[in-house]
């Protein structure tokens, strides 16, 4: 049996045993001659399975419960309780390695951004139970001010792309090609050597949502001309190939810090193999400073960069569920950090 005290705002916490958390109300909270806290103590329970939490809170021995499985109502119904959809902090987004010898253009990178509509991806996949994603730090974190930090869905615009680097588009593919051999035009001894631009998209065999992404992906993409192979590997193999940047794209997800970073997408070996020496000094501002003005202006630049390189493409960010009792009354304002805000407002 284990127990200990720890003051932490309104709530007083106290660990027994293995099965609850008891959250007692703390009395020397420096709101409390202000705010009259209704509720005497929140208990936690802990299930073994996620079964066992549904039908407690089904039968109604649990008032709050927050998942983010998007087929809950197949195992709780409908009534008698109220849902809080929040973005959460799952990211899913592609890796473009721009050492690629078609990738290290920037004007490629932005045509198959350009190419993609997530409001697709989202719809068509998870029936609307995501969010389509811009930007890796887009769920809730300070730092994070509204920006357009992603290009948009404009296929005209990928093709204008395409064509002003070169490529051209033929038979419904994007080829790029010089001749070789005479100069005479009508000699039959003139060739064309095509570069077709094709591409393969790692992505691991073991997760089928994700193999349904790549696989929508890359029908747009072949709508666009633009050729995507996938590469499903195992789970080992799916390591190994972003460890060693053995891949062209790469379909990711990775849980955001609570803390704000992108050192993953833009530190030193990042994932996409992209340099920059201003990105560089960037992340190493922030790094080395506290004061928020410059961290939120540093952030403000790297997600002009994020923009502007296209190194990655944020898809989408999973969905978080808090549902409540309706015999629980109160002001109910939860975030992905955490379900009790405004918790001295609730009673029962």
């Amino acid at each position: 049996m284990k127990q200990y005290q720890e003051e932490q705002e309104n709530l007083k916490y106290l660990i027994y045993g293995e099965n609850d958390i008891i959250l007692d109300r703390n009395e020397n909270w420096w709101g409390s001659e202000k705010t009259k806290v209704s509720l005497e103590k929140i208990t936690i329970n802990r299930y073994a399975t996620l079964g066992e939490m549904y039908n407690a809170f089904k039968i109604g021995n649990v008032d709050v419960i927050s998942t983010d499985n998007t087929n809950l109502k197949e195992y709780i119904g409908r009534i008698g309780y109220n849902e809080k959809k929040l973005q959460g902090r799952e990211h899913t987004f592609l890796v473009l390695n721009t050492q690629n010898k078609y990738l290290s253009s920037v004007p490629v990178r932005k045509a198959i951004a350009y190419s993609i509509d997530k409001e697709n991806i989202v719809s068509s996949i998870f029936s609307n139970q995501c969010y389509v994603s811009n930007f890796p730090l887009e769920y809730g974190t300070w730092i994070y001010q509204s920006q357009a930090t992603a290009l948009g869905f404009n296929p005209d615009q990928g093709k204008e792309e395409l064509t002003n680097e070169g490529w051209t588009l033929r038979n419904n593919l994007w080829q790029k090609g010089t001749s070789i051999g005479t100069n005479n035009r009508r000699s039959s001894k003139n060739k064309t050597n095509y570069q077709m631009l094709e591409l393969n998209m790692l992505v691991k065999a073991s997760d089928a949502t994700k193999v349904a992404v790549a696989q929508n992906i890359q029908a747009q993409l072949k709508n666009q001309g633009i050729t995507i192979n996938i590469v499903q590997a195992g789970d080992e193999q799916y390591i190994d190939n972003l460890n060693s940047k053995n891949f062209d794209i790469a379909l990711c997800s990775m849980n955001m810090s609570p803390n704000p970073s992108m050192e993953l997408f833009f530190g030193e070996n990042n994932l996409a193999n992209y340099t920059n020496d201003e990105i560089t000094e960037k992340m190493q501002e922030v790094k080395n400073t506290t004061e928020e003005e410059v961290l939120k202006a540093d952030y403000e630049r790297i997600g002009e960069i994020y923009k502007t390189e296209v190194p990655y493409i944020s898809l989408y960010t999973n969905q978080y569920n808090v549902l409540y009792n309706t015999a629980l009354l109160g002001d109910f304002s939860p975030n992905w950090f955490s379900s009790f805000y405004s918790v001295e407002t609730w009673a029962k």
